[in-house]
């Protein structure tokens, strides 16, 4: 073992793997991957490339993407990374019963390094990698019916991949792949009122097949012209109903998790609770809204629950001071984003945007950055498109507070956005010297152009129905 790789081992086991288990304890990260990666070259090495990574993305900020070729963080991460696939390739053949968990457990970490570099196709390509092997031996199905035979790949790790391919709908890569919402048989429920749930994995593991049910209908639906939505929208609205009447049933059940067992919870299960309940107020949202094709008179009704999301955000955030800057888990992202991209009032959207800002950090494949970012530019080309329609952007009346209760104008917010953008540029580009501010082209979606699968992005296909609509 090399100088770099112990200081890397040293840094993954003291800083990524807390970070890791930041939000939800699992014993997939120490039990399996660290304890496995010491006897294991192979994960070592992606271990050590993941870790050289890490330390060098929080070091800079949690960057968009990572393109330096003269780092030397950078250089020894591939390298570390070309070794551990060449170890992958040489065992490719084996018997042992044990390499299959081996193989898993380095392609979530080839696609934690490429995500958190930026690299989101080569992400997905090893995502897809991981569940064609999970699909084929189906293991997926213990996550919902448990099987009587010995399981070939540990649970905890094909929850991961599960929870990857469930978020990976967003991204334009045909996700989710395993779908398992399909493995409960018909007339099958994945709540049954007669068993409360007793532990937060029991609502992590009725809670998993929602997930994946109301990501995979809303997705395609977000942000679709009126047309579209009305030309299938008896359908649509008939499937609409019935995943919220599933989730009902889950959201039930969790409120009387939450209200009998809550102080019985460990300060990690307690925090993942809080979680659970910031899902439920974003996915509540997001599928009430998902069909209403931009009407922003329609948006206007859900004020409160975006005003909730937000809510209970600043609550978890102020309870919960240390936080991780990589998890695997789905955390606040999806439904922050969501506030501040599609509610109507400019003070949520306003402390929604502060609020990803407080928190850089990335939640599988959901980047809190590249969300504050996308929300930011949505903001600005709004209050620009009003200043072109005869408002004056100069005028000192508030139009907003933000999360210190500061009273901001059109001016004032405009003045912040180009600076968090300056920022962002400078954190992704590098020096710029004394080029002028102006100059500068702030578009998201130029820093992360080169990414060939961004056009499917639900996000990015709802900024280009705004921006088109504002031009309209």
């Amino acid at each position: 073992m090399t100088s770099d790789e112990r200081r890397c081992l040293s840094y993954f086991q003291y800083h990524t793997l807390p970070s890791l288990l930041g939000l939800f304890g699992s014993p997939l990260w120490e039990k399996l991957v660290f304890q496995v990666g010491q006897s294991e070259p192979a994960i070592f090495h992606a271990i050590v490339a993941l870790s050289a990574i890490h330390q060098d993305s929080e070091a800079r900020g949690m960057p968009m993407s990572m393109e330096e070729p003269d780092n030397s963080w950078h250089r020894f991460s591939l390298e570390q990374l070309s070794r551990a696939f060449n170890l992958l390739i040489k065992r490719r053949t084996s018997q042992d019963p044990r390499f299959c968990n081996v193989t898993l457990v380095c392609c979530l970490l080839f696609v934690l390094s490429d995500l958190l570099r930026g690299h989101y196709d080569d992400a997905f390509v090893h995502l897809q990698g991981g569940l064609a092997i999970l699909q084929e031996l189906k293991a997926h199905r213990q996550l919902v019916a448990p099987m009587p035979r010995e399981e070939l790949v540990e649970q905890s790790l094909v929850a991961a991949f599960a929870h990857l391919d469930i978020m990976s709908t967003h991204f334009g890569v045909g996700g989710p792949v395993l779908r398992i919402e399909n493995e409960l048989g018909d007339g099958q429920s994945e709540c049954d009122p007669t068993m409360p749930f007793q532990t937060l994995q029991d609502a992590l593991r009725a809670f998993e097949p929602n997930f994946s049910a109301i990501f995979r209908f809303i997705s395609p639906c977000m942000y679709l012209p009126p047309e579209k939505i009305q030309s299938d929208y008896e359908t649509l609205h008939v499937r609409q109903i019935y995943l919220w009447s599933r989730f009902n049933q889950f959201i039930r059940m969790f409120k009387q998790f939450y209200s009998t067992m809550y102080d019985q919870l460990s300060l990690t299960d307690q925090r993942g609770a809080d979680l659970i309940q910031i899902w439920i107020l974003g996915l509540s949202v997001s599928l009430k809204t998902c069909l209403v094709g931009g009407d922003l008179t329609v948006l206007h009704c859900y004020t409160p629950e975006y005003e909730m999301i937000v809510a209970r955000t600043e609550a978890f955030l102020q309870k919960y001071p240390e936080r991780p800057t990589i998890s695997i888990q789905c955390g606040i992202i999806p439904a922050v984003f969501h506030a501040a991209f599609a509610c109507r009032d400019y003070t949520i959207r306003w402390q929604a945007i502060e609020l990803l800002w407080a928190w850089p950090h990335r939640e599988g494949v959901f980047d809190s950055n590249w969300c504050a970012s996308l929300a930011c530019q949505a903001l600005k080309i709004e209050l620009l498109a009003l200043s072109q329609k005869g408002q004056d952007p100069h005028a000192p009346t508030p139009i907003l507070t933000s999360r210190t209760s500061e009273r901001l104008s059109v001016e004032e917010v405009l003045a912040r956005i180009n600076e968090h953008q300056r920022r962002v540029l400078l954190c992704e580009r590098g020096d710029m010297g004394e080029e002028p501010f102006d100059d500068i082209d702030c578009s998201p979606l130029d820093l992360i152009e080169t990414v060939k699968c961004m056009s499917g992005w639900s996000c990015v296909r709802a900024f280009q129905a705004h921006a088109a609509r504002l031009d309209a």
